[in-house]
This record gives C-alpha cells, sequence and structure tokens, in this order.
C-alpha cells in the first residue's frame, strides 16, 4: 500500500507547461485499490489553497481492507505544502502505520539555505527518534508535489522528463517516460489516457525489482485514473473510483 502514495514520486524544477486551471483547490480524487484482483483498500488525494499565499496544500490517505487488512494493516497519510506555479516543495508530514510499523516524518526544504531537515520518531518507541540535514536543489519536489507536477507538464508520446525528488536524505533524479495513449476503464467512466513509466525501481527510491504505470487523461486537467505496479509480492492496482470538485476561495 505505500507503493500507493508512493506513486508520487515519479515525478528538474521547470516552471509549469500548463495553466493553472489543470485542477484547482477544492479537488478530491479517490481510489479504489486491488492487490491480486482482490480488494485490498482506498487512497484518496485531495488539493487545498495553502494558509500562505502562493502555495498549495496536497493531502493523501491509504487505509486497506477486508482480507489484506488483516493480512497488514495500514493508515497512512501525507501532507505536503508546495508552489502554485513551480511546484517546490516547503516540506511533507508523514503518518505511517503499517503492520507493526508507526512512524511520524517531518521533512522541510529551506531553498534559501539549500538545506533540508529530516525529524523521525518512532510513535511505537523502539527505535530512537532520529533527525537528519542534508542538502537540495533550490527547488526539489517531495512524493506529493512531484504528483501535481507531473500534471503539468506538457505530455507527448515518446516524450521523457527528468526532475530532482528527495524523500529525506539525497535527492535523485527520476526520469519519467511517456509511452503510449490508451484507453482506461475505471468506476467513473472511460478515459482516453497517457500512460507514462517512472524509474522508480532504479534502486534510487525502491530498492525492489518491479516497473510502475500511471495512466493521466489526455485533456488539460491530466487527472491521474489508474496506477499499476508490478513488484514481487503481484501487481496492485489503484483505479479511479470517484472525484469530487468544490468552488473555494484561495
Amino acid at each position: 500500500m505505500a507503493l500507493i502514495l508512493g506513486a508520487a514520486c515519479f515525478l528538474k524544477a521547470l516552471p509549469a507547461q500548463q495553466e493553472e486551471s489543470a485542477f484547482g483547490p477544492g479537488e478530491r480524487l479517490r481510489y479504489a485499490v486491488e492487490w491480486r484482483l482482490i480488494p485490498a483498500g482506498h487512497a484518496e488525494l485531495w488539493l487545498d489553497a495553502d494558509s500562505t499565499p502562493g502555495f498549495w496544500k496536497a493531502m493523501a490517505r491509504a487505509s486497506s481492507t477486508g482480507y489484506v487488512s488483516n493480512l497488514y494493516k495500514v493508515e497512512d497519510e501525507y501532507t505536503a505544502t508546495f508552489g502554485r506555479q513551480s511546484f517546490c516543495s516547503l516540506g511533507i508530514r508523514k503518518t505511517i502505520h503499517e503492520g507493526d510499523r508507526h512512524r511520524e516524518v517531518d521533512i522541510q526544504f529551506d531553498p534559501r539555505r539549500l538545506l533540508g531537515l529530516l525529524r523521525e520518531r518512532d510513535t511505537a518507541g523502539a527505535t530512537p527518534p532520529r533527525q537528519e540535514q542534508f542538502p537540495i536543489p533550490e527547488c526539489v519536489h517531495d512524493i506529493l508535489s512531484a504528483f501535481y507536477y507531473v500534471r503539468s507538464l506538457p505530455l507527448a508520446i515518446g516524450k521523457s522528463f527528468d526532475f530532482p525528488l528527495n524523500d529525506g536524505g539525497r535527492t535523485i533524479s527520476i526520469r519519467l517516460e511517456v509511452q503510449a495513449l490508451e484507453e482506461v476503464e475505471t468506476e467513473v467512466g472511460t478515459f482516453e489516457a497517457f500512460r507514462v513509466e517512472p524509474d522508480v525501481f532504479s534502486g534510487q527510491l525502491f530498492t525492489q525489482k518491479g516497473r510502475m504505470f500511471v495512466w493521466f487523461t489526455n485533456d488539460e486537467q491530466r487527472i491521474p485514473v489508474q496506477l499499476r505496479a508490478q513488484i514481487g509480492i503481484g501487481t496492485i492496482v489503484a483505479s479511479l473510483a470517484g472525484i469530487e470538485r468544490e468552488e473555494v476561495v484561495p
């Protein structure tokens, strides 16, 4: 399930290539998650204007259900703040409950000092708190801001994009390849969507072998309608199950 939230990690600090109207405050996307064709959980992703003018606040939640939850219970929540035009991140907070792992992680980025700060606490008390400082480029993405950044890009078959990502520690470069235009069926309809593949299984982010594909709609909104992760324990699929939009004054 962590891979579902980690899907956002596939996203170099370039200006947005599309208008900000590609998405807006109040957008809420819901996903049904399957593992080996078995219902496994739910995921949500929503966006609001941050209290600081000129910034977004994005939130994501993933939870396991049913049989899968009995095997390995998951309750994860992420919150990130990033620039509306640049998608450069100011930081991300994570509350992670996965099986016996219970952690709170806070990553803050200071673009003026070119430094990042990681604070991590094991809420179960199994390990001592950890704090780490590390260098960052002037603009860096976290795993949520990167997800929105890719929605601003001029996707076209055969194109590829490289960009910096930091999930605490060393900043890595991720390459995203736009491979095909396909029809994707979901609970809310059928969409024409670009299939993209990020190299998240190159050993820099995830150490296990596998492949990940994400489908973004072929329109100005670039809605992520499906994610498929092929890994050793089987295939995980998150498919769009609902879209909500609210008129929110920034």
